[in-house]
């Protein structure tokens, strides 16, 4: 549902979904501190000395040393009757002035400079006086017409001034009046002037030094980024107006930008970084007693809570929306703020309706409407229509509904209002599926999906891509068209709309993750300023050496949050960064990002024994869809929450060892694997959905009259797409060689004094920075004898294994490891699912301040690999941020990124002697010409048939993902009998062309 957005003084201020605006106001700078400091004890110095170093320090922005200086050269030039050096004073004080929106200090200069040119009859400076005052009285005019809804009066005015400003060239003023300009444009919808004009002001106030100016017209452009959908450029221009705010101690914009942040976040799904930034402006506002932007962040930060609440269905964030909403309100009504009324009428409505409130929802909308017609203002109409139409259809009352849909489409599209009409033709077509109209609900949807592509793919960095389509509805439309469309094909034989729905599921699953397959092709840094890579580098050394410094013993506990701040001041720092150095890459910049695989591309991706199972889970039904080579069918399974449920219950029984009921897995392999069996089916790539990306499959218990597992019947792997796989498997043809060397493994790290722990603890370091804060240090003893037992299966010259002080992150990153075939670590990981880029591979704590031991998700990605292979020998690292549509985003993502082929990882704390155990006999099956899928599954069989190791417990957790069907180490004795036929199929061939040529002659 949608909820509305705010506006702003002085820098203009974003809300949550739809930007309003109210009059520019200027801020204040005092001068009397500086004053002092420079004269206290200043040697003598000539009045035009003194001018020209004033007029300097003005021309460079130095406003406050500038107007303390010419200040300065004022009172001399009076003193000693030097009229002339008098007037120019009062002249560049005026524009000191200006530029720093003092406008009444600079206007009463002006007057003097008027006076004092007209006694001297300086009629040159007399006219320049003149016109400064007018551009003033102009300028002034314009803001009142357009606060009084005057606007061709307003724009009238600001254009005279503009061109005055020209006439007497004078940029200062120019600059000013056009960034003022813009708001009119802003408010009749006209966004691209709104920009034109604000890119022009913008390189004026570069030209002229006035920062200030500058950052108050990149947070325009940032606006106008926001309003056409752009979220990464809206960022980009946000991030370089907050530098400078914060570099001038402009402490009113800073407040501004870091509200319009705040709201691009909500926009881009992720809620708790967007409370962070609306708690952060919302600190500032308090702290400058500014009622008015207090009620902007209100109903902000209620905004964020009433998304957060719809995803996780918690009725307790809908409750603080509507008490931030209520606060929000009592301050708008104080300061008369009618267009923010509006807002929070409809955000009230809103909460209401998750509530299920619906006659007091439809109450508040309708009073929104009122007073959005009663101002002549349609802007907020589309929502408003929009949120009445959800109302309608959660009582059943589809017609109606559909008429206030209808509505919504048609000022969205008045508006260019892409988040609005994304949301109404997905409402309409919910509406028109449930009154049984499915070819015009398909339409619809379809025409939802291509509003959400259009904004996905052209303006959201792929990094940002998944948590877009992952927030809020936009992955319901994909799901809705699926659901309809599988309907459609299994109860009406419509096999066509089968296909469709296929295509739309792919198009649905781990988009984000394609499209960075392919960002991973490319060098984003070339051809992009070499400061700001080495920036880059210096930020990421900086996390190191913070993260060192955590780990430092006895740190007290105002030194550890004082760290703590720091960490997560620089990781923002990285973050913008990154965007800004792909901003500005040639390489990225001419990507083209994957198309999504058809259906018969699928199926010849499947050889004769091999069976793709694809799920989506949705509210009311689920599906399976099923490849092989000659085959296709999709079969209905259980509702979302049910599956919840059972995986997570099954879960718990089969990590637990001293569980032996297994019937739920039953009930799990009828439900999402029996009903696309087929004979003949040997081998199962699984693309889940949502909690089934937590479920090994292996565990399922084909039959409950005897004790066997799905691994027992079938080979089992699992990709995030069958479009990524097709791209891991093209990537890897595509490379120029083979690595060199085998085999690079890590195992038993030294974590100093925190592995000597007798209780196995760590140290409480990461509290409340971590989302799951508890890591154990304890020495994994048994990943010693795991890694020197690995290496010992290869030859020595094709193996480099490290263990204990010699296992450092620093020796990793040294390595060429686009030499190895397989990378392996045995060591602990620590998953964050709330900030994916902090999971790391935790490595030797030696104390080197130039590397932390923690290999971070961050890091991973910005590794060179060529591998067939990275095992993840540590606990819970297929774990990570789940996104719906997505799934997990973890530290298996980041090394698909950084080059291999496949990952094998864990799904929960496994036992560190069973891992040896395994590990083991897997490595023993890959060097025996297996390839990854079936070596596990060999290295599981002999688990099971073990009497110690049989409980799934010991062997289930592990699960490989990626391509795992190609032979890593094929058999020499293989390869050599493959050689000979070859060579005789050659003799064959030729002898036969020579007994057809002899019989033609």
């Amino acid at each position: 549902m949608k909820t509305s957005r705010t506006d702003v003084k002085r820098t203009l201020r974003a809300g949550s979904l739809l930007i309003f605006l109210i009059v520019l106001a200027e801020s204040s700078i005092g001068f009397q501190n500086a004053k002092n400091s420079v004269f206290s004890a200043a040697p003598k110095v000539s009045p035009a000395g003194l001018f020209q170093e004033g007029d300097r320090l003005r021309r460079q922005g130095e406003y406050d040393k500038s107007a303390a200086v010419l200040s300065r050269c004022l009172e001399v030039s009076r003193k000693e009757g030097q009229a002339g050096l008098e007037l120019d004073s009062l002249l560049s004080l005026g524009l000191v002035y200006w530029n720093t929106g003092k406008l009444q200090e600079s206007t009463e200069y002006y007057a003097k400079a008027l006076a004092l040119a007209q006694k001297v009859s300086d009629k040159k400076k007399e006219e320049m006086c003149s016109a400064f005052l007018r551009i003033y009285r102009l300028y002034q005019e314009g803001k009142g017409f357009r606060s009084s809804k005057q606007p061709n009066m307003a724009m009238d005015r600001f254009q005279e001034a503009i061109a005055l400003s020209r006439e007497i060239k004078s940029p200062d003023h120019e600059a000013k009046c056009l960034r003022q300009f813009s708001v009119s444009y802003w408010d009749q919808a006209d966004y691209r002037e709104f920009y034109k004009l604000n890119e022009l002001a913008a390189k004026i106030s570069i030209s002229i030094g006035n920062k200030k100016e500058e950052g108050r017209c990149l947070n325009n452009l940032g606006l106008y980024h926001w309003k056409i959908d752009n979220y990464a450029a809206a960022l980009n221009s946000y991030e370089a107006s907050l530098e400078i705010a914060i570099k001038e101690k402009n402490a009113v914009d800073q407040a501004d930008i870091l509200h319009n942040m705040g709201v691009i976040w909500v926009c881009l799904g992720n809620y708790e970084k967007a409370l962070d930034y609306l708690t952060k402006a919302y600190n500032l506002d308090q702290e400058l007693f500014d009622k008015a932007n207090l009620a902007k962040d209100y109903n902000n930060i209620g905004t964020a809570f009433i998304k957060k609440g719809f995803l996780s269905d918690n009725k307790e964030d809908f409750n603080k929306a509507l008490s931030y909403f209520s606060d929000s309100l009592k301050l708008a009504k104080e300061a008369k703020d009618k267009k923010l009324i509006i807002q929070v009428l409809n955000n009230i409505g809103s909460a209401k309706s998750h509530l299920r409130l619906y006659s007091e929802a439809l109450d508040y909308f309708e009073l929104a409407i009122s007073q959005a017609k009663e101002m002549k203002d349609n802007n907020p109409l589309g929502m408003l229509f929009n949120n009445i139409g959800i109302v309608y259809s959660n009582l059943g009352n589809y017609e109606e509904s559909t008429r206030y849909y209808q509505k919504a489409i048609d000022v969205a599209l008045g508006i260019n209002g892409g988040d609005i009409l994304w949301e109404a033709y997905l409402e309409i077509a919910n509406s028109l599926m449930n009154q049984k109209h499915y070819e015009e609900a398909i339409n619809n949807y379809r025409n939802s999906i291509r509003v959400i592509e259009e904004i996905r793919y052209n303006s959201v960095q792929e990094e940002l891509k998944a948590s877009y389509l992952g927030s809020g509805k936009r992955i319901d439309a994909y799901q809705n068209l699926i659901d309809l469309l599988a309907t459609l094909d299994i109860d009406e034989n419509k096999k066509d709309r089968g296909i469709e729905a296929f295509n739309y599921l792919e198009k649905a699953k781990a988009r984000g993750f394609l499209d960075s397959l392919e960002v991973s092709e490319v060098n984003v840094s070339q051809g992009v300023n070499f400061k700001l890579v080495n920036q880059e580098k210096e930020i990421m050394r900086e996390i190191s050496q913070l993260y060192t410094k955590l780990l430092m013993p006895g740190l007290s506990p105002e030194d550890k949050a004082r760290i703590t701040e720091q960490l997560k001041t620089f990781e923002e720092k990285l973050d913008t960064l990154k965007r800004e150095i792909r901003t500005m890459s040639p390489a990225y910049a001419g990507l083209k990002y994957p198309e999504i695989i058809t259906l018969d591309e699928a199926k010849r991706m499947a050889d004769a024994g091999t069976a793709f199972f694809a799920y989506t889970l949705g509210k009311d039904r689920s599906y399976g869809f099923v490849l092989r080579k000659d085959d296709f069918r999709i079969f209905r399974a259980p509702a979302r929450k049910v599956l919840q449920d059972q995986v997570a219950e099954y879960r718990k029984a089969i990590s637990d060892k001293e569980n032996h009921d297994f019937k739920l897995g039953r009930v799990l392999f009828e439900e999402l694997v029996l009903p696309g069996l087929t004979k003949g089916t040997k081998r199962i790539v699984f693309v889940p959905d949502d909690i089934l990306s937590l479920l090994p499959f292996e565990a399922l218990v084909p039959d409950d009259r005897k004790e066997r597992w799905l691994v027992q019947d079938y080979a089992v792997a699992y990709v995030p797409s069958l479009s990524s796989l097709r791209e891991l498997s093209t990537r890897k043809r595509g490379l120029r060689s083979r690595p060199k060397k085998d085999l690079l493994a890590f195992g038993d790290p030294y974590y100093g004094s925190n592995e000597e722990d007798i209780r196995g603890q760590g140290p409480d370091i990461f509290q409340d920075f971590y989302s799951n804060p508890s890591l154990n240090f304890f020495r994994l003893k048994y990943s010693g004898l795991e890694t020197r037992g690995i290496a010992s299966l290869f030859k020595a010259s094709r193996t480099d294994a490290f263990e204990r002080e010699r296992a450092t992150e620093d020796r990793l990153k040294s390595e060429p490891l686009t030499d190895y075939r397989i990378i392996h670590f045995a060591t602990h990981g620590l998953i964050d699912d709330k900030k994916p880029a902090r999971s790391s591979i935790i490595l030797s704590l030696d104390q080197d301040p130039a590397e932390d031991g923690f290999l971070q998700m961050r890091e991973v990605f910005d590794l060179k690999m060529n591998a067939d292979l990275v095992v993840l020998s540590a606990c819970q690292t297929g774990l990570g941020q789940f996104i719906r549509g997505e799934g997990i985003e973890g530290l298996s993502r980041a090394f698909f990124y950084a080059g291999s082929s496949s990952v094998l990882m864990s799904l929960w704390a496994v036992n560190d002697q069973a891992t040896y155990q395994l590990m083991e006999r897997f490595y023993r099956q890959l060097r025996s010409s297996e390839n990854p899928m079936n070596a596990l599954r060999r290295a599981k069989l002999e688990m099971i048939d073990s009497k110690v190791l049989s409980h799934p417990y010991y062997w289930a957790g592990f699960i490989l993902n990626g391509k795992t069907d190609g032979v890593i180490f094929p058999s020499p004795f293989k390869r050599w009998i493959l050689l000979v036929s070859s060579v005789c199929a050659g003799i064959m061939i030729l002898l036969a062309f020579r007994t057809w040529n002899r019989k033609k002659s």
